[in-house]
């Protein structure tokens, strides 16, 4: 006995609009690429020293600085006594702000220019160098993916171009971390490939990777620089400055 029209028709219209295993697999995979990136997204710690901090900073901020340095530890610890000579001779002619605190990743950096950083001020120049933790494997639950590192970087430089218009971003490639080629470090690098690409869409960033400061003719980190293999020591934080300073003087104009 032949079925009624009435349900072959749409039989057939269904058949021929569901999805192909091919169709559905792209249609997954455009899901997954759409899913939130945690780097890119604004993390608050609870955590009150990270609080305090916070706003520590937030007390800091003047009109009349004119360079503010935005990151993590690597600028944290530029507030040591033994950092004083950077200061007098880079940071303190420019009223700089330091506005680094140790462990942040670049979701706390982008809660924090959220949520007062950027406000009341408004620099020439602000020094970006950030990612290293969100890369560290051994004191965080999630490791990003130099896509998504690269995402959470362009969202606190979208952040800094969005609240303070005139002010020229100088965005810092991530640092060497430790003595031989790791995971860590080849991620930072594949990181550091993106990121250098962000001032052709955004002519107020300017990207500079001073790396081969701390390495030495064989390729490997210099412990006299970088004690840990990560974090500049005094010595290592003045040559830091003393690259970045021409770039420095130049966006100053």
């Amino acid at each position: 006995m032949l079925k009624p029209l009435i349900y072959i028709i749409p039989a057939l219209f269904l058949l021929a609009c569901s999805p192909s295993e091919k169709d559905s697999s792209k249609i997954e995979h455009e899901i997954a690429e759409n899913l939130d990136n945690p780097a890119a997204m604004a993390q608050k710690k609870e955590d009150e020293g990270w609080l305090k901090r916070h706003q520590t900073i937030l007390d800091r901020r003047t009109p009349e600085a004119k360079l503010i340095l935005v990151g993590n530890s690597i600028f944290h610890s530029l507030d040591k006594d033994d950092r004083n000579k950077v200061w007098e001779k880079y940071l303190n002619p420019f009223q700089t702000i330091n506005m680094g605190i140790s462990g942040d990743r670049t979701e706390n950096v982008i809660w924090r220019l959220e949520n007062g950083l950027l406000e009341n001020i408004n620099p020439k120049v602000a020094v970006v160098l950030i990612g290293t933790n969100n890369t560290d494997g051994n004191h965080y639950l999630s490791i990003s993916t130099p896509e998504e590192l690269a995402e959470g970087i362009n969202k606190i430089c979208s952040l800094i171009s969005e609240k303070l218009p005139d002010t020229e971003i100088l965005l810092m490639g991530i640092l060497p971390y430790g003595y031989k080629p790791n995971h860590r470090d080849n991620i930072n690098k594949a990181t550091n490939r993106l990121i250098s690409k962000f001032p052709k869409d955004n002519s107020n960033i300017h990207y500079i990777d001073i790396s081969e400061v701390y390495y030495n003719d064989q390729g490997k980190v210099i412990r006299e620089l970088m004690p840990d293999f990560l974090h500049p020591n005094p010595k290592g934080h003045e040559l830091m400055f003393e690259a970045l300073y021409p770039k420095i003087m130049d966006l100053m104009k």
